[in-house]
């Protein structure tokens, strides 16, 4: 003897929520399938800097170091474009699993893309010259640049904007189509400058001769060698003053490193007795009055 079980009568609130449990199942679906995408092309990403790393040290010199910088660069902005659209169908086609019409949104990013084409031709200008200093190697993120006047470092750059990071600790934010002059500080090699100012009286000779092996000394240090390229470049008596004859000379370092360097050689400059000049007044003072 068979016994029938009774049949369960879903009303229209069961078939809402069964209905919209199916939904939002396939709507978990995309955004998974946009998250481990998402994933996938982070580490895609990460595995071709760490294989470029790998080729441009075994290359070795300081060009490999600039390839790398501007590698890295272009890889980082490069996936954040990728999965910002990613995430921008993922996010269409949720919209669309849920009922919304989506044509309208396509239409209205078709229109937007026209009135910007017409009436945001600044934006569009800044995509543009911000994707050919990208291509061209002109900046990279940690470049220590002069962009319309305003220096620090390249904190961050994308195709809009670059943001350099002051000394001061200042945050400057340069639209990429306003920059009409820039000046990268940190490229291939970099120059430590000295102006060396020093009394008449002395010998120019004798002077050029104590910045020659202070210099040298310098530059067998251990732990500056590897930031200097080049010996000392003096370049002679550059001009005169009130105040003495001024020298100028120059240390080629690797990128980055003529701060340092420069810093170090002035300091042991002045432990080792070399004679500045300095400026001086004199005072009379009327004994009669």
């Amino acid at each position: 003897m068979s016994v029938s079980l009774p049949q369960v009568q879903t009303g229209p609130l069961f078939q809402r929520l069964d209905h919209l449990l199916d939904r939002s199942l396939e709507a978990g679906v995309y955004l998974i399938g946009a998250l481990l995408l998402s994933l996938v092309i982070a580490r895609l990403f990460k595995a071709i800097d760490r294989y470029s790393t790998r080729l441009i040290k075994a290359r070795g010199g300081a060009e490999g170091s600039e390839i790398s910088k501007q590698t890295s660069t272009i890889s980082l902005i490069a996936r954040r474009s990728i999965i910002g659209v990613i995430w921008a169908l993922a996010l269409l086609a949720v919209l669309n699993v849920f009922g919304f019409d989506i044509r309208p949104i396509l239409a209205t990013a078709g229109v937007a893309g026209i009135a910007v084409g017409f009436a945001a031709q600044s934006l569009l200008k800044d995509f543009i010259n911000g994707f050919f200093l990208l291509a061209e190697g002109h900046i990279r993120i940690n470049d220590v640049v002069t962009i319309n006047g305003l220096s620090g470092v390249v904190e961050e750059l994308t195709l809009r904007t670059t943001v350099l990071r002051a000394t001061d600790g200042a945050v400057h934010v340069i639209s990429n189509g306003s920059i009409s002059q820039l000046s990268n500080l940190t490229q291939l090699y970099s120059y430590a400058l000295f102006d060396l100012s020093v009394d008449h009286e002395e010998d120019p000779d004798v002077v050029v001769a104590k910045l020659r092996s202070v210099a040298a000394e310098l530059r067998s240090d251990p732990m500056y060698a590897p930031m200097i390229l080049e010996t000392i470049d003096v370049m002679g008596v550059d001009r005169f003053t009130e105040q003495g004859i001024i020298i100028k000379a120059r240390i080629k370092t690797t990128a980055g490193q003529q701060w340092k360097v420069g810093r170090e050689l002035n300091r042991r400059l002045l432990k080792s007795g070399f004679q500045f000049a300095t400026a001086q007044r004199i005072v009379q003072k009327n004994l009669d009055a």
